[in-house]
C-alpha cells in the first residue's frame, strides 16, 4: 500500500515529460523527444507525399492526421545519386516520400526566440537534412538551438529532375501555362508552414531568418527575389553562393532532351504520363556530379517563370522591387580545395587561365596566380583560381548589388580559419567547411572531437554560433562580447574575417582578383536604384529615347559624325548587344527587366539604365 503514491508520483512525471514534447499543429498533434536541454521534433510533414499524380505538380498540404504522430526519427532523404567522387560505387537513395522538415527548440509557447531555418546545398541534386559528414550530421540544430536559445528548423525539397523539370507536357495542368520550380514552391511552402506553427515551438513569427550553403545559398539569394516569399522571413544569409535562374526556354529545352532519353513515344502529355509511371530511381540513375575538377554546375536550375519568378535576381536587385531584408553573405578562402586535383603541375594553371581569361588579360593573371615551380605551388595558384573566379568575386558582385538598393543593412564575411588538425591544414577553409562551426558539431565530428578539438576550433564555433542567432534576433550580428562586425559598404568593401580571434578591420577582400573576374566577364557593377553611382559618366540627356521601352529604341549620339560603339548588358554584367554607329537598337526580344546601355565616343565611356517593359 505504501509504494502506491510512490508508483502515481512516477507515473504523473513520466506523463509530464512525454505532455512536454507533445504539440498541436495545424494538421494534427505530434509526439517529439527530449535530447538534453533541447526536445526536437524530427520528420515532420509539411506537404502530401509528390508522389504518383503528384510528382511535378505543386506541393500540397498534408492531409490531418488522427491521434498522435511520432516525430523522432529522420525522414527519407529525396531521390538522388550519391557519386563516389573519384570511384565507380555510385548509389541511388532516397524516396519520394521526403518533405518533411526537422526542429529543435529549448521552449515550447513562448512565441518569443529567433528561428533559423536551413536550406542545404548540394546543387540541387544532392543532399538533406540529415546528411553526414566526417561522422556526424553536419545539419543537427541540437548545439545551435540549445546555445544559441533559439529554434532551429531543417527542411528537405525535391531535387534534380524530380524538382526542377520544365517540359511542355507539363504546361498544360497549370493555369499559367508553365512548368518547372517544384523545388521552389517546396522551399514555400515549408516557410508557409512555419509562419503557421512555429509559434508553438517557441519561435517568433517575426524573427524568422533562411540560411543556406551552395545550392542552398543559391536557393537563399533566389527566395529574396520571389514575390510569392514575401513576409516569410525577415533576415537571410547566404553562404559560398550567390542567386542564380536559368531562363525558361533554356530549361524547356533541356527538358525536352531529358525526358526524350526516356521516350519519344507520343504527345508531349503522353510522354510526361509515362515518366509519371517510372520509379524514382530510374529518373535519377544517369544523373552527372554537379562538381567536376573543381568546377561548380548546376544541372538543375530554378527558372524565372513569371509567376514565382518575374526576372533574373540581379536585375530584380537593380530595380528595387525584391524583398529587402538584412542580409548576412560570405565565401571561403579555399573554398575548392576539397576538389581541385589532389596534383597540379604548373601547366595546368597556365592551361587553366588561358581557357577562362581573356587574352589582353592573362598576364595579369599570370601575375596573381603564378603557375610556380612546384607541385604545391602551382596548387595553391589552382585553387585560388577556382575560389575567387566563382565564389570571392561573384559574392562581391551580390553584397555591392544588393547593398546599393536597400536601406536594410548587409554584412559580408570570409572564413579563413583552417581545422587545427595538421592532416587537414593543408586543405584551408574549403567548401562547406564553415558549416560545422555555424551549428556547432566539429566537436562531434570524427576527425574533430576529443583531443583534437582545440581552443581555437571552439572560439571559431562560438563566435560563429553568437553572429548567427544575434543577426536572426535582431537583423544586426553585433552583440555583447563579439568583434565588431562592420556593415558592409560598396565603396569600401568591409567585412569580417571569421578566424580564431577576428579583428573586424578588414577592407577589399581579394580586391585585385575580384577585379580580373569581373573584367574578364565585362561585369558591370550595379547602381542604386535612385542614383547613378559609380559609373564613370552619365549619358547626356535624350541619347536614348523612349525610357521605358516597348523594345525600339532610338539613339541620339551627341557628335552624329563621329564613330560610336554601343553595348547593351543584363545586371549581371553579361553583354548582349554589341554594334557600332546605328541609331535604332531592337530590343523587344528580351525579357522585361532593366538593362545597361554603354557607347563609347570620342575615347570616352558612358553608360545609362534601360527599363525594358
Amino acid at each position: 500500500m505504501k509504494t502506491r503514491p510512490f508508483i502515481f508520483l512516477l507515473f504523473l512525471l513520466c506523463s509530464t515529460g512525454m505532455n512536454a514534447q507533445l504539440v498541436t499543429t495545424q494538421f494534427g498533434q505530434i509526439q517529439g523527444s527530449t535530447n538534453g536541454n533541447v526536445l526536437q521534433f524530427l520528420g515532420i510533414p509539411f506537404a502530401k507525399p509528390p508522389v504518383d499524380t503528384l510528382r511535378w505538380k505543386p506541393p500540397v498540404n498534408p492531409d490531418n492526421w488522427p491521434g498522435v504522430l511520432n516525430t523522432t526519427s529522420f525522414a527519407p532523404v529525396c531521390p538522388q545519386k550519391n557519386f563516389d567522387q573519384g570511384g565507380t560505387n555510385d548509389t541511388i537513395i532516397g524516396n519520394e516520400d521526403c518533405l518533411y522538415l526537422n526542429i529543435w527548440t529549448p521552449q515550447l509557447n513562448t512565441g518569443n526566440l529567433p528561428v533559423l531555418v536551413f536550406i542545404h546545398g548540394g546543387g540541387n541534386q544532392q543532399g538533406s537534412a540529415s546528411e553526414e559528414n566526417g561522422g556526424t550530421q553536419m545539419f543537427f540544430g541540437k548545439n545551435m538551438a540549445d546555445r544559441g536559445n533559439a529554434v532551429v528548423v531543417t527542411i528537405q525539397y525535391r531535387l534534380g529532375p524530380l524538382g526542377f523539370l520544365a517540359h511542355p507536357g507539363l504546361e498544360p495542368e497549370n493555369a499559367n501555362g508553365i512548368s518547372g520550380n517544384y523545388a521552389v514552391m517546396d522551399q514555400i511552402l515549408a516557410l508557409n508552414w512555419i509562419q503557421n506553427n512555429i509559434s508553438a515551438f517557441g519561435g517568433d513569427i517575426n524573427k524568422v531568418m533562411i540560411f543556406g550553403e551552395s545550392a542552398g545559398g543559391v536557393n537563399v539569394g533566389n527566395l529574396l527575389t520571389s514575390p510569392l516569399a514575401t513576409g516569410l522571413f525577415q533576415r537571410a544569409c547566404i553562404q559560398s553562393a550567390v542567386p542564380v535562374i536559368d531562363n525558361y526556354l533554356n530549361a524547356k529545352n533541356k527538358g525536352i532532351s531529358y525526358v526524350d532519353s526516356f521516350t519519344v513515344t507520343g504527345t508531349d502529355v503522353q510522354k510526361i504520363a509515362y515518366m509519371r509511371s517510372l520509379p524514382s530511381d530510374s529518373l535519377v540513375q544517369y544523373e552527372t556530379s554537379p562538381l567536376v575538377g573543381g568546377a561548380v554546375g548546376m544541372n538543375w536550375q530554378a527558372v524565372v517563370d513569371n509567376v514565382i519568378f518575374t526576372d533574373y535576381p540581379f536585375q530584380k536587385f537593380q530595380s528595387g522591387i525584391f524583398n529587402k531584408v538584412p542580409l548576412i553573405i560570405g565565401s571561403n578562402s579555399e573554398e575548392m580545395s576539397l576538389s581541385a586535383p589532389q596534383t597540379v603541375l604548373p601547366i595546368m594553371v597556365t592551361a587553366l587561365i588561358n581557357s577562362y581569361v581573356p587574352v589582353a588579360l592573362q598576364p595579369q593573371a599570370n601575375l596573381l596566380y603564378p603557375p610556380g615551380s612546384t607541385n604545391a605551388e602551382a596548387r595553391e595558384s589552382y585553387i585560388g583560381i577556382l575560389t575567387d573566379a566563382q565564389f570571392t568575386s561573384t559574392t562581391r558582385r551580390a553584397a555591392q548589388c544588393v547593398s546599393k538598393n536597400q536601406t536594410e543593412p548587409v554584412y559580408r564575411y570570409f572564413f579563413t580559419y583552417k581545422h587545427s588538425i595538421p592532416v587537414l591544414t593543408t586543405l584551408g577553409s574549403y567548401h562547406g567547411m564553415e558549416l560545422f562551426y555555424v551549428f556547432n558539431n566539429w566537436e562531434n565530428a570524427t576527425l574533430g572531437s576529443g583531443p583534437l578539438f582545440s581552443a581555437q576550433d571552439d572560439s571559431v564555433q562560438n563566435n560563429m554560433l553568437q553572429y548567427w542567432v544575434t543577426f536572426a534576433n535582431s537583423g544586426d550580428p553585433n552583440g555583447s562580447g563579439l568583434t565588431t562586425w562592420p556593415q558592409y559598404q560598396s565603396n569600401s568593401d568591409c567585412y569580417l574575417e571569421i578566424k580564431a580571434s577576428p579583428d573586424g578591420s578588414q577592407c577589399g577582400i581579394r580586391t585585385a582578383e575580384s577585379d580580373l573576374w569581373d573584367a574578364a566577364i565585362n561585369f558591370i557593377p550595379c547602381t542604386g536604384t535612385v542614383s547613378l553611382e559609380g559609373l564613370v559618366q552619365t549619358t547626356p540627356t535624350n541619347f536614348v529615347y523612349p525610357n521605358p521601352t516597348d523594345g525600339i529604341l532610338h539613339l541620339n549620339p551627341p557628335l552624329s559624325d563621329t564613330a560610336i560603339k554601343i553595348q547593351l548588358y543584363d545586371m549581371t554584367g553579361r553583354e548582349l548587344i554589341f554594334v557600332k554607329n546605328q541609331t535604332v537598337l531592337d530590343i523587344s526580344s528580351f525579357s522585361s527587366g532593366i538593362y545597361m546601355i554603354k557607347f563609347e565616343q570620342l575615347g570616352k565611356s558612358f553608360y545609362t539604365k534601360i527599363v525594358k517593359n
